[in-house]
Parts: structure tokens; C-alpha cells; sequence
């Protein structure tokens, strides 16, 4: 990568998108916090002497392009029913409450809508990017993981029952919650819920965590990416949404980023940070690149950023160039052969974050 297009790159974090500012039709607000160090229950291990396998779902186009549209209202509201796992264990499900299931009724009744393409981002603000990684390799290293917004991302790392570490990437959205994937926290091949999840905020490589770790309390996934599962990843695609929940509200001092509703889909730049595998351990890098609402289906986009596994859970958010608050829009869930996939918060998902982060 030349020297400018990383200079531009860099500068995409933090200037205005090249579009006209939409006004969501739902959001929750950012928080920058405190700035002080919060008190970690865990003490950073050495993270490089871990053995980790990857967990990033590979997809087909025809599966990645799967929709919400089901038969019923009652076999979409189970799908929307919360399964949650404890930190001793227990599992419990949790109905949609009667706000989400009007949101489910909306989705049903066709209310989510995608505007007409108007272009992609110029290229003297952003030069187009290659994929997964295609092409020459766009991401750009993020060194000041203090800063806001990076201090509110984060390394994941999930344990299954054999020892096994996975590493993905999640974002404060409040106090103590963590958006990411399900396929972070759940392994249909592993037999499901996997034994352990810690939370690095801001980790700059293996021996730089500079707010510790955290464990977790509270682990939730949607009950369709359990329950729809046909022995392959593309048919529970549309329900790879997490919430963590930490053991300390690491987000009263390093903040959270604000998250909405991509509905009506819109062109914007994307921002993706996170943690790469094919990158130094556990370091934190980012990319930028043009989103076409064309790619928009009810519950995915796509796009050319650069990702790799690792970076699976990573926040996909817009800079309002306005009010300079961010807003996550979508999850970075997998990749196909041609574009990498986000699944896209319509106003259903919303909802169900919403309620989680909420409450937590």
C-alpha cells in the first residue's frame, strides 16, 4: 500500500462520510467515558502461548444471501426468542417481548426498505478496496488503542471444552455489553456453547492490554441460530448476532460506540476494526471502503474491506460527518469466494440488541 492511500485510510476513521447524513430511524448513543483505567478481572495471560483454531464460517454467495422471510409470524417470532447462557452454565430462553414482535410483524409486512444506488464512494477520498483478502492488502495497523473509539473495541477469546482458544472481535455497546457474532460464543461443531469467553478492550498486542481483561456473566444468541442449524453454516446465516455481557462495566470508563438501524439501506464508507489472525498477535487493525446498498438484502450487506479471521464480531459503523458520532450499522460475520458479509441490524435486530444492552 502507498504511503498516501494509507494516510487517506487512516483519515476515513475519523472524517465524514461522502454521502448525505440519514437520520436512523432507531439509535442508542455513544459514550466516550471516563478515560480511567477500569478494573479488569482478568490479568492479561501471555496470549501468543494459547493454541487457536479458526472459527471464521465460510459461505457460498446463494447462501450468504439468504433472507428472514419465513412461512409464518410464529416460526420468525421463535427465531427472535433469546437463548442465553450463564457463566455457572445455566441456559434459559427468553420470549421476544411485545415491542420486538411489532418490529417482526413490520419485517413481515415489508416495511424494510433499500433506496436506489446513487454511486460508490469517490476515489480521491477512499481508494477502492480488494477483498478478504483481495489484492493488495488495505488494512492499516491502529497503535493508539486508547484512544476513542478503538479503546471501546476489542479481542474475544472463546475456550471450547478441549482447551482450544478462538480468537474474534466485538465492540462495546454499553456498560458491560459486547456486540459480536454468535458464531464467536456458540460451535455447532463443537456441540454448542463453548466454555469459556474473555474480553481484551483496546489490546495492542500480546503483552500491551491496556485496561486488562474481563469475563463474562451473560452470553446471548438469537434461538434461530440454534434451532434453524441444517448441518451447514449458510442456513443459520441470518442469525449470527451476539450479545456479551462482562463480569465489570468496563464501558463506564473506556466508553461505547452508539449502534442504529440500517434501514433504509444507503451508501456510506465502512469502518471494520478488529483483530486478523494473518496479523501480529492480537493486534488491532482497520480498513475503510465504500458500501453499495445494491449488496443489501433484509438481514446482510456486503463489501470489498479487507478481513480476515479473526476479525469475525467486528462492529461495522458509519462517522456522521456532521455530528462526528459513530454508529454501528452492521456485524462482520463471514466471508464467500467474491465480498466479505455483514449482517445488517434491520429494525428487528435493533430491537433485540437494544433490549440486551439495555438492560445490562
Amino acid at each position: 500500500m502507498n504511503r498516501l492511500h494509507a494516510t487517506l485510510l487512516t483519515a476515513a476513521f475519523f472524517s465524514a462520510s461522502a454521502f448525505p447524513v440519514v437520520a436512523f430511524a432507531q439509535s442508542a448513543a455513544g459514550n466516550t467515558g471516563t478515560g480511567e483505567a477500569p478494573r479488569a478481572s482478568i490479568e492479561a495471560p501471555d496470549l501468543s502461548s494459547r493454541k487457536v483454531i479458526d472459527r471464521t464460517p465460510k459461505v457460498e454467495a446463494d447462501e450468504a444471501s439468504r433472507n428472514l422471510a419465513m412461512p409464518t409470524e410464529e416460526e420468525l417470532t421463535k427465531g427472535f426468542a433469546t437463548r442465553a447462557r450463564s457463566k455457572d452454565g445455566t441456559v434459559r430462553e427468553i420470549a421476544p417481548d411485545p415491542e420486538l414482535i411489532e418490529q417482526i410483524r413490520s419485517f413481515i409486512q415489508g416495511t424494510s426498505t433499500i433506496i436506489d444506488k446513487p454511486g460508490l464512494a469517490p476515489e480521491e477520498e477512499l481508494d477502492e478496496a480488494s477483498r478478504q483478502v483481495f489484492g493488495e492488502d488495505d488494512r492499516v495497523q491502529i497503535t493508539d488503542t486508547r484512544k476513542y473509539p478503538f479503546n471501546t473495541i476489542g479481542q474475544i477469546w472463546s475456550k471450547n471444552s478441549k482447551g482450544e482458544w478462538s480468537i474474534c472481535s466485538g465492540t462495546m455497546i454499553g456498560k458491560s455489553a459486547v456486540l459480536t457474532a454468535a458464531h464467536c460464543l456458540y460451535s455447532h461443531d463443537d456441540g454448542g456453547w463453548l466454555a469459556d469467553y474473555e474480553f481484551y478492550p483496546g489490546l495492542n498486542g500480546q503483552n500491551d492490554a491496556p485496561y486488562g481483561g474481563f469475563g463474562f456473566v451473560d452470553a446471548y444468541i438469537l434461538e434461530g441460530y440454534i434451532t434453524n442449524y441444517q448441518g451447514f453454516y449458510g442456513s443459520v446465516v441470518p442469525w449470527d448476532l451476539a450479545v456479551l455481557i462482562l463480569d465489570k462495566p468496563a464501558g463506564e470508563t473506556v466508553g461505547w460506540m452508539g449502534y442504529a438501524t440500517y434501514d433504509p439501506a444507503y451508501p456510506f464508507t465502512a469502518n471494520i476494526i478488529g483483530y486478523p489472525g494473518d496479523k501480529p498477535v492480537s493486534t488491532m487493525w482497520g480498513t475503510a471502503c465504500p458500501v453499495d446498498p445494491a449488496t443489501a438484502t433484509e438481514n446482510n450487506f456486503s463489501y470489498l474491506c479487507d478481513t480476515y479471521p479473526g476479525s469475525s464480531g467486528s462492529s461495522v459503523y458509519e462517522l456522521n460527518g456532521q455530528t462526528k458520532d459513530r454508529f454501528i450499522v452492521g456485524v462482520n460475520i463471514a466471508e464467500t469466494p467474491t465480498e466479505n458479509i455483514a449482517l445488517r441490524l434491520n429494525k428487528p435486530y435493533f430491537q433485540w440488541v437494544n433490549n440486551i444492552a439495555k438492560a445490562n
